[in-house]
């Protein structure tokens, strides 16, 4: 029982290094101005079980929050999504949609307005395995 809890763990925690990989890796240079936004908050990405790297930041545009992964590079993955959550496991978090690219400049909206202070995560997430590429604490 013992070995088969292992193996199911061990496939969870490395499952998206075996699928085919569809994330775009082409470099990506979005057009958000972070001079023209109000400076939230900010954290360092690290990686979990793979190599993520950069910064997140939160910025205010006028009312509406945006995400700016900048600069930022990761390994591929199958399924590759962007949450802003409430802790490092995506307890509760909202999927601000698929990563554009593996590495470069990228804005991501965050629809509604949600409190930062709670939602004080930025994930890179394999939703088709539930497995944590990378983190970053807002702050």
């Amino acid at each position: 029982m013992k070995k088969i809890f292992v193996m199911f763990v061990l496939l969870m925690a490395y499952g998206c290094n075996n699928e085919e990989m569809n994330t775009p890796t082409a470099p990506v240079d979005d057009t958000f101005e972070p001079a023209q936004a109000t400076l939230l908050s900010t954290g360092v990405m690290m990686g979990n079980a793979h190599t993520v790297s950069g910064t997140a930041t939160a910025y205010d545009n006028g009312g509406s929050k945006t995400i700016v992964l900048d600069p930022f590079s990761t390994q591929n993955g199958p399924d590759l999504k962007v949450y802003l959550s409430t802790d490092p496991n995506a307890t509760d978090y909202i999927n601000l949609g698929p990563l554009k690219s593996t590495m470069g400049k990228q804005s991501y909206p965050v629809a509604g307005m949600p409190d930062l202070t709670a939602y004080r995560f930025v994930l890179i997430w394999c939703e088709q395995f539930s497995v944590l590429f990378g983190k970053a604490e807002l702050q």
